[in-house]
């Protein structure tokens, strides 16, 4: 231990051992700018190792290495930063930019007003298109939509009763026409048969007449006879025997004249029933009359029943198309989803009344991403729609794994850089707006993402 201390006197400049553990401390700070210092001051300190305040001194020297490496890498990575962007060798056959992913989003609202009663999902979930998103509080045009299919079954009701009644009333102009047919028939027959009971009537009355016009000639004959055969019976010139007989002759005469005369009464009277059941069959040939005004009135009847039939069916379709409305305002409380894709954003919750067309939920279409970015425009002159492009993720740093895209707009206006710029050169560049649509996102290529690109140029 003794010539352990002797060394260390020797190397720390004759200083006490006991006093003083600062010195090599000191002796190693006034040496930080050799090299080759030191491994001495290591070896001459090795031997003091159980002592507690020298350890500080390797501790120094091992970060200022560390230091020393990390600006060597720093400046290496610096140069090699300046070499890839300034003095590697350029590929004329593609124009590198960069940009953002953004995806069509399409904002779903409702038709109706109400109060929201349930959302059915939350931002970042992926919907199907026709999945239920939000429905709203449908208690009210429930009640509405009953009432209004009660007016259609009461319209329907109405309807089908007139139509009852129209096929009645034509029954009953068909049997009233029926009866007109069978009434004229009758009428016919009536007339004529009174008609030849009048004129075998008037015949009887005349042959009757003409008996009373024998028995007159007769009873006049008769009553010359009798008064010449008196007379000369008077003179004595005849028989009283033969003047009694024309007497009585004459009273012959005279009774048939008498039953002549009341024959003629007789065939008159006839005359006078024939012609009273002439007039009878005329009367009774008025009921086909009748019966043609009974045949207008339920026509007339049909009419009214044909209008109220008219206007029970057009009650009808007043009631349906309600009912349609009101369906449609029922549909309207339920909203699905347009499109499948991944909601976004969510504007509503329960119980949040919302109006008609007010954005409730989101929805970006996955499979419609593309991605935006902006040219320079001194190359906008070389690239063209349907120019075939590569886009990199930023998952994909070494360009190793491209996405095939297709350039699908390009704006028609030059603007200065859109972004924040912080350099003046920068900020008075003109640039182009180009759409780069991704022909195979894959479901993990998501708006909001940055990437690359490359617009592939005719070699």
């Amino acid at each position: 231990m003794t010539k352990l201390t002797d060394s260390s006197k020797l190397s720390t400049g004759s200083q006490p051992t006991d006093s003083a553990q600062p010195a090599p401390k000191s002796s190693t700070e006034a040496q930080p700018t050799d090299s080759v210092q030191p491994p001495a001051p290591k070896s001459s300190i090795e031997p003091q190792a159980t002592d507690s305040a020298k350890p500080p001194a390797p501790k120094s020297s091992s970060h200022r290495w560390l230091w020393l490496l990390l600006g060597t890498m720093a400046i290496a990575g610096t140069g090699a930063g300046i070499w890839y962007e300034f003095f590697r060798p350029k590929n004329n056959n593609f124009i590198p930019f960069s940009g953002r992913i953004e995806g069509y989003e399409t904002d779903v609202s409702t038709k109706g007003a109400g109060r929201v009663e349930e959302v059915t999902v939350r931002e970042g979930a992926t919907v199907t298109k026709g999945q239920l998103l939000v429905r709203l509080d449908d208690d009210e045009v429930q009640s509405e939509l009953l009432a209004t299919k009660s007016k259609v079954n009461a319209a329907k009701q109405r309807a089908a009763a007139a139509r009852l009644q129209i096929s009645v009333l034509k029954s009953q102009v068909a049997d009233t026409k029926l009866n007109l047919k069978q009434s004229e028939g009758d009428t016919i027959g009536k007339v004529a048969e009174a008609q030849a009971l009048v004129s075998t009537a008037q015949s009887a009355l005349k042959q009757e007449q003409a008996r009373v016009a024998e028995a007159r000639a007769l009873l006049k004959q008769t009553k010359v006879d009798r008064d010449r055969f008196v007379n000369l019976a008077n003179l004595g010139a005849e028989t009283r025997q033969r003047a009694d007989l024309a007497q009585t002759a004459f009273e012959t005469a005279q009774a048939m004249l008498e039953s002549r005369q009341a024959g003629v009464e007789v065939a008159r009277n006839a005359i006078a029933i024939a012609q009273g059941k002439l007039t009878q069959a005329k009367t009774t040939a008025l009921n086909p009359d009748r019966q043609e005004t009974n045949i207008s009135r339920l026509q007339t009847q049909v009419n009214q029943a044909k209008v109220a039939l008219l206007g029970a069916q057009a009650d009808v379709k007043t009631a349906q198309a309600n009912q349609q409305l009101i369906q449609s305002r029922l549909n309207n409380l339920t909203v699905k989803s347009p499109i499948a894709g991944i909601v976004t954003t969510r504007s509503v919750e329960p119980g949040t009344v919302v109006l008609p067309s007010r954005p409730l939920l989101r929805i970006v279409d996955m499979k419609q991403v593309y991605m935006r970015g902006f040219i320079p425009g001194e190359q906008i002159a070389r690239i063209w729609v349907g120019q075939p492009t590569k886009v990199y993720l930023d998952n994909d740093p070494k360009h190793q794994h491209p996405l095939n895209a297709t350039v699908i707009a390009i704006d028609a206006k030059a603007s200065f850089t859109p972004e924040n710029i912080y350099f003046q050169k920068d900020r008075v560049e003109q640039v182009f707006g180009v759409k780069l649509s991704i022909d195979k996102p894959g479901g993990f290529v998501k708006p909001g993402m940055p990437a690359d690109a490359e617009i592939l140029l005719k070699s």
